[in-house]
């Protein structure tokens, strides 16, 4: 497997990766608009540079869907983690500011002089709500995949708390568990299947038929429900 990174004027960033088990080319345009396509072994860069270029209408439309689907953040909002409640509120002091407040409160303080639509304030409010997931993340997924591996009879070796960009979780082949920090954002019952649907790759790799019998016995019938559920969230 190779990656290679490049810039298309008028696109922006593509990624693109040669994999020896692609059948074909596929691309995809990720939330920040970063274009990402997989081929195989065999392909030429040429005719991967083309299937680009032809699907240029398709890639902007992809992208302009995200940017319409772009969380602002403003004050007034109160973002809820499972166990914390993010507040912005507006503030005299000029620096942009944050700062743990009582019962388990994170304050984000956006001056008035400032505009809160530009990129310097939502990356910084962004920034707040990643790492009051992660700190929220390592205490309580760790713990939680262990409970449900204990009650489901699965193995697994660790699990790391990561600010993953575009999936919920991740399980390697040698059973390690990766979680998105942002799972703190989904009702507890969702948490809860994405971590079994990830437990349940420690025994079927991929998501054939025994992978979605076997993980809707353990989620009480309702895996294909969840995942409908799962995919209004948006990371």
């Amino acid at each position: 497997m190779s990656t290679n990174y490049y810039t298309i004027e008028g696109l922006g960033v593509i990624k693109t990766t040669r994999r020896r088990n692609a059948q074909r080319i596929t691309m995809r345009v990720k939330p920040d608009g970063e274009i990402v396509v997989n081929y195989p072994w065999f392909t030429a860069s040429k005719d991967v540079t083309k299937f680009i270029l032809d699907n240029t209408a398709w890639i902007k439309e992809q992208q302009n869907k995200h940017l319409e689907q772009k969380t602002v953040y403003k004050p007034g909002d109160t973002i809820k983690l499972f166990n914390t409640t993010i507040i912005i509120e507006t503030s005299r002091r000029e620096e942009l500011n944050a700062y743990r407040g009582e019962k388990n409160e994170f304050l984000v303080k956006i001056p008035e002089n400032i505009e809160v639509e530009s990129q310097r304030v939502q990356k910084f409010i962004s920034k707040v709500i990643v790492e009051a997931c992660r700190l929220e993340a390592k205490i309580y997924l760790p713990v939680r995949v262990n409970e449900l591996a204990s009650i489901h009879k699965f193995k697994y070796k660790q699990v790391f708390v990561k600010n993953l960009k575009s999936r919920w979780g991740s399980c390697s082949s040698q059973g390690n568990i990766n979680l998105n920090v942002h799972l703190m954002r989904l009702p507890s019952h969702l948490i809860d299947y994405i971590i079994l649907h990830e437990l349940v790759h420690t025994v079927e790799a991929n998501h054939g038929s025994g992978f979605w019998k076997l993980l809707d016995k353990i989620s009480g019938g309702n895996a294909r429900k969840y995942d409908k559920e799962v995919k209004k969230f948006k990371l």
